[in-house]
């Protein structure tokens, strides 16, 4: 289950790298209040293909997107 649009108030992207040619993965994290982070895969027009949930901690956040990302 993926993070509900609405609830992205107050997260940025920290860290964002190119998958292929018509993705990119991006870390967006809620640096102001909770320090927690979520994954989404994005195509080159910036739609959400896909998303996680939120993780506490940004290092297995960023693993498992990679993964999903590449899978």
């Amino acid at each position: 289950m993926s993070i509900e649009r609405e609830e992205l108030d107050g997260f940025e992207v920290a860290y964002s790298v190119q998958v292929d040619n018509s993705r990119m993965l991006e870390l967006l994290v809620d640096e102001i209040e909770t320090g927690d982070c979520f994954w989404q895969i994005t195509n080159s027009c910036g739609q959400i293909l896909d998303s996680s949930d939120r993780y506490e901690d940004q290092a297995h956040c960023l693993r498992d997107g990679l993964n999903k990302s590449l899978a």
